[in-house]
This record gives C-alpha cells, sequence and structure tokens, in this order.
C-alpha cells in the first residue's frame, strides 16, 4: 500500500522568491479572513484542506430552501457574507440571499459553470467550460474583466470522458492563479486580470490549485503534480503519478488525469488521481511519502484533512475513507454503494459529502459511522461548504440547496402503501409514487402501521408527514374513536397529509368494497371542506405563488378545483378560479395540515414526483425560492 515511484525536481530553480511569496501568501490569509472568513474559496481557504467551522450536530439535517437552476450544480457553492455564490451548468452564476434563498443577481457566462468561485477586493472570480475566466462586481454582479484562455488542449486516448469540472481560482495575495483546459496555469492579477505568469503543463489543467509555503500546488490530466512559485510562476518540482505512464487506451479508460484537486497539510500535498492512487508528497522536495492503493477506481474527490487523517471519496470504489496523514494507513472506511466524486467537507466532527445515487451522507469523522443521510433527485457531485450551522451544495436535480445541521430526531416522513387494500384504491400509477418516496428515505407503511405511525406522531406538531400513493383511507385511520377519526386527530394535532387521486370518503362502496356511489358530502366529514364544485371536468391549473413558494414548478393538466374561500392556501389555480391544489390548515404550523394535490384516477408523470416531495416538505423545513 505504502510505495515508492519517480519524482522528477527542475534543476537549478532559484528560491530567492521564496520568502517574497511567503510574505505575500501570509498577507492574503489575514486579509481573506478579515474580509469574508474562511469561506473566501473553494474548499475554505488556501490550502484546501475542506474544514469548516461550527459545533457538532448530531440530529438531522433539514432542507431550509432550495434555489432551482436550470441545469446541473456540480461546482461547490463559496458563502460570501449574506450571499451564496455558484455557478450551474445553464451557464450561469448565481448569487443567493443566504437566509431566504431568493435569487440576488444572476450573470450570464459562455458556458457552463462548473468552477467554483473565489471572493477578493470586492471581485468575484471563476471560470467556465469555454475556457473563459471572469471578475465580476460582487455586489451587482456585472462583469469588470474577463481573459479568454486557449482552446482546451486535446485528450491523449480521446475517450477520457466524465470531463465534469473545471479548475476553480484561489487567492494569494496579489495573484489569482487558476488552471485551464488549455493546459495552462494562469497568474493573473485581481484588480484588472493582467496575466503575471503562465505555466504549460501536458494536459488540461482540471484540478484547483492549492497555495501553501509560496507555491502553487496543482494536478494536470498528463498525471504530474506541479509545484509553481507564486512570485516568480517558475516550476519548483513536478511530480509523475504511476499514471503518467500509461496509455488509458490499454485499458479502455482514462488512467493517467489528476482531476482530484490536492490539499496541503504539515508540509505535504495530499491528492487523488484517476490512476487508481491517492498521494501525500513533500510539498518543498515533490518526493513521495506514501500512497494508498485504490487499484483501477479513480479518486476524483478532493480530501478533506482533518485532525491527522485525509478523507477522501473513490469512484468504482463505492466508498468513503480517511487515511492517516503519517502513515496513509486507512483508519476507517464507509462504504457508499455508489459513486464519490464529491469533495467531503468536515465541520464539527461530522464528514458530509455527497453520492451519485443522490444520497447526503454524515458521518462521523472519527470512526465514519453514518449519523444521517438526506436523498435527493439527482447525483450530488457538488462539494458541500459548511457556514454557521447549514451545508450547501447543489445537485444534478438543478437544485442548489441549503441543509440546516440539527440536533434531536428527523420528522418523520411516510409513504401510505398496502399490498392488501389495492382494490380499494383507484389512483393508477400508485406503485411510482410508492417507489419515488421510498427511494428518497420515506418509511412504507401498511395499514396498521399507519395507525402507529399517526398515534406516535399526536403532540409533534409540524414534525410528520405522510403521502398517500393510494387514494385509500383504511378503517384503522378511518374508524371514529374518541368522536374524530386518527386521521383527523393526526391533522389537528399539526400532523400532515398529502393526498393523491379521488378525494378520501368520496367513493361509496358496498361489503364487498364494489363502488356503489360518488359522494361529493364524504370529504366534508374528514377535511371540513365543500367539494360541491369539484367534479371530473379538466381544466389547466397553473401554480400560485404561494405554490411556488411550496415547491411547484409546472402546471398541468387537473380536475377543475375546490371554492378558494373553503381552504387555507390555494397552490394552484385552475381555468374558471377554482383551486385543483390546495391546503387545509387545521391551527398546526405553517405547511401543515390537508394538502390535495391530483384530484383524480388518472396517473401522475414521474417528472411531477419531485415537486410533491417538496410540497410534501414544506413546513418540515423546506422552502422552495423561485428562479
Amino acid at each position: 500500500m505504502v510505495e515508492p515511484t519517480r519524482t522528477r525536481t527542475s534543476l537549478g530553480i532559484a528560491r530567492a522568491g521564496l520568502l517574497i511569496g511567503m510574505a505575500l501568501f501570509a498577507t492574503a490569509a489575514c486579509v481573506d479572513s478579515a474580509t469574508h472568513g474562511p469561506d473566501g474559496m473553494f474548499r475554505g481557504g488556501p490550502d484546501h484542506a475542506g474544514v469548516y467551522p461550527g459545533a457538532y450536530a448530531s440530529g438531522h439535517g433539514q432542507v431550509e430552501w432550495a434555489f432551482q437552476t436550470g441545469g446541473p450544480v456540480r461546482g461547490s457553492p463559496l458563502i460570501d457574507g449574506d450571499l451564496v455564490l455558484v455557478g450551474s451548468g445553464d451557464g450561469r452564476l448565481y448569487a443567493i440571499d443566504r437566509a431566504s434563498g431568493e435569487e440576488r443577481w444572476r450573470f450570464e457566462a459562455s458556458a457552463a459553470v462548473q468552477s467554483s468561485v473565489a471572493v477578493h477586493g470586492g471581485l468575484v472570480y471563476f471560470g467556465d467550460r469555454s475556457n473563459v475566466f471572469y471578475a465580476l462586481d460582487r455586489r451587482t454582479g456585472r462583469e469588470r474583466w474577463r481573459v479568454e484562455t486557449g482552446p482546451d488542449k486535446p485528450w491523449d486516448w480521446g475517450h477520457e470522458g466524465w470531463d465534469y469540472f473545471t479548475s476553480s481560482p484561489v487567492i494569494a495575495g496579489n495573484l489569482v492563479i487558476v488552471g485551464s483546459g488549455d493546459g495552462n496555469v494562469y497568474g493573473f492579477e485581481p484588480a484588472t486580470g493582467t496575466e503575471r505568469w503562465r505555466v504549460a503543463t501536458g494536459g488540461r489543467v482540471r484540478s484547483s490549485p492549492a497555495v501553501a509555503d509560496g507555491a502553487a500546488f496543482v494536478g494536470s490530466a498528463d498525471g504530474l503534480l506541479y509545484a509553481i512559485d507564486l512570485e516568480t510562476g517558475e516550476l519548483r518540482w513536478s511530480f509523475e503519478t504511476e499514471g503518467a505512464s500509461f496509455n488509458s487506451a490499454e485499458f479502455g479508460f482514462d488512467r493517467k488525469t489528476i482531476q482530484s484537486s490536492p490539499a496541503v497539510s504539515r508540509g505535504r500535498v495530499f491528492f487523488g488521481s484517476r490512476d487508481g492512487k491517492f498521494y501525500a508528497v513533500d510539498a518543498s522536495t515533490g518526493e513521495l511519502a506514501w500512497r494508498f492503493d485504490h487499484s483501477t477506481p479513480w479518486v476524483v474527490s478532493s480530501p478533506a484533512i482533518y485532525e491527522g487523517a485525509a478523507i477522501v471519496g473513490t469512484s468504482d470504489g463505492l466508498y468513503v475513507h480517511a487515511m492517516s496523514i503519517e502513515t496513509g494507513e486507512e483508519i476507517w472506511r464507509f462504504e457508499t454503494g455508489d459513486r464519490v466524486f464529491s469533495s467531503p467537507a468536515v465541520s464539527g466532527g461530522v464528514v458530509y459529502v455527497g453520492i451519485h445515487s443522490g444520497r447526503f451522507l454524515a458521518l462521523d469523522a472519527a470512526t465514519g459511522v453514518q449519523s444521517w443521510e438526506l436523498r435527493f433527485g439527482g447525483a450530488v457531485m457538488s462539494s458541500p461548504v459548511v457556514h454557521e450551522g447549514r451545508a450547501y451544495f447543489g445537485c444534478d436535480d438543478g437544485y442548489v440547496y441549503a441543509v440546516r445541521l440539527e440536533d434531536g430526531p428527523a420528522p418523520g416522513r411516510a409513504v401510505y402503501w398496502d399490498a392488501e387494500r389495492t382494490g380499494w384504491n383507484t389512483f393508477a400509477g400508485h406503485e411510482g409514487v410508492r417507489d419515488f418516496f421510498e427511494s428518497r428515505g420515506y418509511e412504507v407503511l401498511d395499514r396498521f402501521q399507519l395507525a402507529r405511525f399517526m398515534e406516535a406522531s399526536n403532540g409533534e406538531s409540524g414534525r410528520s408527514v405522510v403521502v398517500f400513493a393510494m387514494d385509500d383511507l383504511p378503517a384503522t385511520v378511518a374508524a371514529v374513536a374518541s368522536d374524530t377519526v386518527l386521521a383527523r386527530r393526526y391533522l389537528d394535532s399539526g400532523g400532515k397529509i398529502v393526498w393523491l387521486g379521488l378525494p378520501p370518503l368520496s367513493l361509496e362502496r358496498d361489503a364487498d368494497g364494489n363502488i356503489t356511489a360518488f359522494s361529493r358530502d364524504g370529504p366534508q366529514a374528514l377535511v371540513g371542506v365543500d367539494h360541491s364544485r369539484y367534479d371530473m371536468d379538466q381544466y389547466a391549473a397553473h401554480p400560485t405563488l404561494e405554490g411556488e413558494r411550496w415547491g411547484f414548478t409546472d402546471w398541468w393538466v387537473s380536475v377543475s378545483g375546490v371554492d378558494v374561500s373553503e381552504i387555507t392556501t390555494a397552490l394552484a389555480l385552475d381555468e374558471k378560479g377554482g383551486a385543483p391544489a390546495w391546503v387545509k390548515n387545521y391551527g398546526g404550523p405553517a405547511g401543515s395540515g390537508f394538502v390535495s394535490l391530483w384530484g383524480t384516477y388518472r396517473p401522475m408523470p414521474a417528472r411531477y414526483y419531485e415537486q410533491v416531495r417538496r410540497v410534501a416538505e414544506y413546513g418540515l423545513g423546506i422552502a422552495v425560492a423561485e428562479r
């Protein structure tokens, strides 16, 4: 596991600039820390340690807001004062209000923005997929300058693929340092974009430079790690990974690129490679200290350095693990079940990291034991940032999420589906709804478990939700007890029911369960809403502003709605002014109560499932900001 490899050091390179570079770096650290705190650049600082201040959160994560973009969000957000700055595959950089999740401004770049930003001196720096590098006014988002670097350098093999991220800038004194797809590493003057120096490598530079001791450390697609003198732009040394000598065509996939961004700690540089190795090299000489062999799985993830451990994820290895930064010995390993491109962040002794399957994990930093997880509608390749009790990250579902880190038990989330009650259900597509919500961490309940869930949730106002994948209200929760049915007592206590399909108790049946009549009076007994306007006519339903806040983004064709005077909140309106999607609150906190969303037996298209989930979780801590 710990082996030597080849190292090349540049000959006769003067060290006169070292002390100057160190002084510049020290000055930059003081200025940035005072102005912007530790979050002024990718991975929390110039050393890219991925560690953020914060207290230990022992309980769970709860989505506080979600901001929709028009493409996958794979770069890491940056927290700068009251702003969250993040790019998207839709070709825009967004400034989002950190408290509300609402948009402050957006900037139209020339191509997808999958780098992270840096902030310094009132300017925001980032690059896009077309190798254009920008500086924007932090307050307004207006362009101050741009530099167009060269076209992407061709791949050695030609089919390397998975080229998802671009280099993120780092600030060091009077320099902004960033890599480009044209194969160069650039040092620009922050105020003007004037090029101070450039260093050519043998491949695209997707790795983000880390800075320490007057040098920038960055990997390239040629399989080499470069140490560049900050003051002169001269090469101090370069380190050849094992993959530098590989011919990827012989393997059928890339075995050369260093896509991982290095971290620097205790005089060593730590980074992964697509050759399946994780390396620790001496920051002064480039000599190998140790390496961990993952066999063939890539290490695209960038390491977090925390309390003597390097914590990183692997691709086809399907795990996150911690290694001793002194010896390279593995300390712990957590099996993820899917690829990990996201770079772990550590705060308060907890590791936060995203997974390709859409899971967002919280692991104990000392043991690797999972504390909790959330599940989302796309791969989480974005590297999280933790700031003042919240984790921020992007997702391939196009959203930027703010997750509140809390102590105590998580809110109850369940989906009702009972194999023995399918004959009492009319809602088509119920199995797809069940499977979707189960994949997002909801507990699937049969009719008996549903009753226990509702009984246990009484008194936990606003802390639970049940999505009915079947439009069946079983006798276990509909039978009269203590003058009111259990389902209504659950609603009165601040619980939340999300209903899909025909209105509850609207079908009259005989003893064998055969439908004998449709009753518009039936729902009134449970939810207290007059359904006399309800019928099966089909009209366009458009979300209201409140509906957008709850999570709707699209219109749909629905049955005619109920009278808005009968409900608490109209989530959508039809052509006749009725509410086909609505909320009736029973005195619980905002977001609780009975929520009717579909109102018909017709199947719901799968593309709406995620919107239903956001509506279900609104009030448990989620609010969706308008785009």
